[in-house]
């Protein structure tokens, strides 16, 4: 009789045991196939290489994310593509905070903005033309010109200057092959010049 139910007890061991180990089996199982974690949406850059540009230009706006499904930029909003790296064009009527937004699969979506200054619009010399390019000595020769968003013009080396009229004319006598330079200035300095050579016989 007492070998009997120690039989019994040693069964009832070996049972509690065997069952242990498969639950434990169970748990490790489990933990195994879990979920990996989702990593969230970064933006790594976004930079004008420009940040101050003239009306009318255009500018480039540089980025990079990381992590995302879904980019977009405003104003206006515009779909991008999630590149590591990667520039667009925009044109700012005026100065402008443009914002990059990134999405991930999940998780909290990421931003940043980045802020385009319009200036003056840059100097223009649109057109010189010159009555002759070859002349007899003494003949008289006119160059004219036509400007955009001049502060002031001159033409050398006849000590000429127009002011801030867009397109003006002037009449001189070359005595030997000569290159006038019409130079035109902007409100914030820049320059734009064009060279025209008259030759004489």
């Amino acid at each position: 009789m007492l070998q009997t139910r120690s039989k019994l007890a040693l069964f009832q061991i070996l049972t509690m045991a065997l069952l242990a180990g498969c639950n434990r089996g169970a748990v490790t199982a489990t933990s195994s196939s879990a979920s990996p974690k989702v990593e969230n949406a970064k933006i790594t850059q976004f930079y004008a290489p420009e940040p101050a540009v003239a009306k009318g230009e255009k500018s480039l706006l540089c980025y990079g994310v990381e992590n995302a499904k879904t980019v977009w930029l405003t104003p206006p909003r515009t779909e991008l593509t999630a590149s590591a790296s990667r520039c667009v064009e925009v044109t700012p009527a005026s100065t402008t905070t443009y914002t990059l937004t990134a999405e991930g699969a999940s998780g909290p979506a990421a931003s940043k903005d980045v802020t385009v200054t319009i200036g003056a619009a840059r100097v223009k010399i649109v057109e010189v033309k010159v009555s002759s390019l070859e002349v007899k000595k003494g003949d008289q020769v006119s160059i004219c010109y036509q400007v955009q968003n001049a502060k002031s013009v001159e033409i050398a080396p006849v000590h000429f200057e127009g002011g801030t009229r867009p397109n003006a004319c002037v009449m001189t006598s070359p005595q030997q092959v000569t290159t006038y330079v019409v130079t035109a200035t902007g409100a914030s300095g820049d320059r734009d010049s064009e060279r025209v050579t008259v030759k004489v016989h």
